[in-house]
């Protein structure tokens, strides 16, 4: 035991050193004379990285409701800034769903049921695909590890927080957004944003940066929703791909032979 002291002791220094300088990171504190105009750092963010780029992955998915708790896999690929596919990989049977996004319009396949849908985000049958206060587009931006866009006339504040720059975004006068930017790296590490009546929707983080091609996107992103429907929903994205997509129906789901799309309320 006495042989084997020192070398508990160099693993406790290490351990020691590890934990401080965590601690050292999250004390850094920026200094407001770095931050640069909030308009130039909100037009960064939310530039499309790869124009005409098609971002796709295998997200690993975690649902966590009030006492429930789901885990699945989704094909996903997102274009910006207005473009989404997304198909349910069963593990056995066939995929619940299959789903695209190309604008405003959505459309919806149930393999299980035979039915397809089109119709838009306000559309009941289409919502329960996603936490209620996410929008289908919504999840376009932050797959690209982006703010999701703002209607209207915005003004812009920026500060520091403690070791991010701070950004809040207002619409109409009223709070829209408010990001935090790491300012070595120059991304976006989390994101809340308001709902109808100024208060928070929802909050994002996102971790695990990896490269896609030319550009880094987040590996992880969590998203939670507001009380009192409390959503969190982890989504992973270990093996993103930016590719080229040709085909003009990639976006626009086509209903099966023999079925017809009927329109979702």
């Amino acid at each position: 035991m006495i042989g084997r002291t020192p070398a508990i002791l160099l693993a406790l220094c290490c351990l020691l050193a590890l934990l401080a300088g965590c601690a050292h990171e999250e004390a850094l504190v920026v200094s407001a004379k770095d931050m640069p105009p909030p308009e130039a750092l909100y037009e960064r963010l939310g530039a499309d990285p790869a124009p005409g780029k098609v971002l796709t992955g295998i997200l690993q998915v975690t649902a966590s409701l009030p006492g429930e708790r789901h885990s699945f896999k989704i094909a996903a690929a997102a274009r910006r800034p207005d473009s989404l596919r997304l198909e349910d990989l069963s593990v056995i049977g066939v995929p619940d769903f299959m789903l695209t996004v190309q604008g405003a319009e959505i459309r919806m396949f149930l393999p299980r049921s035979g039915e397809f849908l089109i119709g838009t985000e306000s559309s009941d049958e289409i919502r329960r695909i996603f936490p209620p206060p996410v929008k289908p587009l919504d999840l376009v931006s932050l797959l690209f590890g982006q703010p999701p866009g703002v209607s209207g006339t915005k003004t812009l504040k920026g500060s520091v927080d403690r070791n991010r720059f701070r950004l809040d975004v207002y619409a109409g006068g009223e709070w829209a957004q408010t990001l935090w930017v790491d300012p070595a790296s120059g991304r976006m590490t989390r994101l809340e944003t308001a709902d109808r009546n100024g208060k928070t929707a929802y909050s994002v983080r996102f971790q695990d940066f990896t490269n896609a091609g030319s550009i880094a996107v987040p590996g992880r992103i969590e998203i939670e929703t507001a009380a009192p429907a409390v959503v969190r929903l982890s989504l992973r994205n270990p093996e993103p791909e930016l590719v080229t997509q040709d085909d003009r129906d990639f976006f626009r789901l086509r209903p099966p032979e023999g079925v017809t799309p009927r329109r979702s309320r």
